[in-house]
């Protein structure tokens, strides 16, 4: 394994998120139901849930959906401290789940889609080894994917069938701009940075 990691090495701690989130799938339903988003149980105090519907998930394909995805930012490397990106995706679940919340459509939800957007931008941006095209491939597409599911000819049924529930894409929406703003705040300091007299 080591040897492994030190010929195709990859950040380890989406590695970590997606154990613990594969672990609560396993424990099953009655664990997910006390996590999930729930804007009538959020609205009797349980306010948890606005972090934890982002570690839980329907079942066994919607969860290895988003491992997938963690995967994913596990091979671009980003580089950073592994707290910097925690306290993302916790600041940004609960931006997400505040939205929805008062947005008020949205009865239940769990998953780590919409967060796992945001890291996926991020993460390419922040790659410690992809060339600048593909960096900016991978945004694109992203925020290509983004804008495609805010409009009337996105269709989420074989995603839904898949995954066993509908697919919320504001979720996706919001952590995909949190992502983006965290990109544009880094070119802006890294311009500011490069202008300053030396």
């Amino acid at each position: 394994m080591l040897n492994f990691l030190s010929r195709f090495p990859v950040a380890l701690w989406p590695i970590y998120l997606l154990l613990v989130m594969l672990l609560l799938t396993s424990l099953g339903e009655s664990v997910t139901n006390v996590l999930r988003f729930d804007h009538q149980a959020i609205g009797r105090g349980e306010y948890w849930r606005l972090l934890s519907a982002h570690m839980v998930h329907l079942g066994w394909a919607h969860g290895l959906l988003n491992a997938g995805g963690l995967l994913m930012v596990a091979w671009m490397q980003p580089a950073g401290a592994p707290w910097r990106w925690l306290v993302f995706y916790v600041m940004t679940s609960v931006v997400i789940s505040m939205g929805l919340y008062l947005e008020g459509s949205v009865n239940t939800y769990v998953g780590a889609s919409g967060v796992l957007h945001g890291l996926l931008i991020m993460a390419a941006f922040f790659s410690h080894w992809l060339e600048p095209w593909r960096k900016n491939l991978v945004m694109f597409a992203i925020s290509a994917k983004l804008l495609w599911e805010q409009t009337p000819w996105y269709s989420d049924a074989s995603v839904s069938e898949m995954i066993g529930g509908y697919v919320v894409v504001d979720a996706h929406f919001m952590g995909g701009l949190a992502g983006l703003m965290v990109v544009v705040m880094a070119l802006v300091k890294k311009s500011a940075n490069s202008g300053a007299p030396s």
